[in-house]
C-alpha cells in the first residue's frame, strides 16, 4: 500500500518531539544547536540567527560532522547535544528528527510550523551577506 507524504509526516510527528516557535525563541543563545534542513537557496532567503545549514538530503551523511563542529557544550557527549531542526513549515524537519533519533541523538526536536511560523511570530531572521 502506498503512503502519501502527509501520512508519512503525521506518522513521524506522532513519535518525535516538537516545539513551538516560542520555545525555540526562548532558547536562542543557549546550548541548543539550530539546524536548518532546507535547501541552500531557501536558507539564503532568511534563517534563524545562529542556525547551521544542513540540507535534508545530506542529513544522514553529515549530521555527526555538523554536531561535532558546532557543539555548544563540550562537557556533554555529542549524542546529548540539544538539537532543534526546522524547515519551511515543519514536515521535512519532522522526518529529519526521526532520522536524527535513529542516528543516536537523544535530545532532538522539530520546530512546529517551520520558518513560516517563525516569521509570522515576528521573531528575528538573519539574511546572509
Amino acid at each position: 500500500m502506498l503512503v502519501n507524504p502527509s501520512e508519512l509526516v503525521a506518522k513521524a510527528k506522532a513519535t518525535i518531539k516538537e516545539c513551538s516557535v516560542t520555545d525555540v525563541h526562548d532558547c536562542l543563545g543557549a546550548d541548543t544547536l539550530f539546524i536548518d534542513i532546507r535547501e541552500p537557496l531557501e536558507f539564503q532567503r532568511g534563517h534563524i540567527p545562529g542556525a547551521v545549514l544542513l540540507p535534508r538530503g545530506m542529513l544522514e551523511f553529515d549530521l555527526h560532522n555538523v554536531v561535532a563542529r558546532n557543539r555548544r557544550n563540550m562537557n556533554r557527549p555529542p549524542e546529548e547535544q540539544p538539537i532543534v531542526l526546522y524547515c519551511g513549515t515543519g514536515g521535512r524537519s519532522a522526518l529529519a528528527a526521526l532520522t536524527a533519533e535513529a542516528l543516536g541523538y537523544k535530545d532532538v526536536k522539530s520546530m512546529n510550523g517551520g520558518i513560516v511560523a517563525w516569521a509570522e511570530a515576528r521573531h528575528p531572521i538573519d539574511f546572509p551577506d
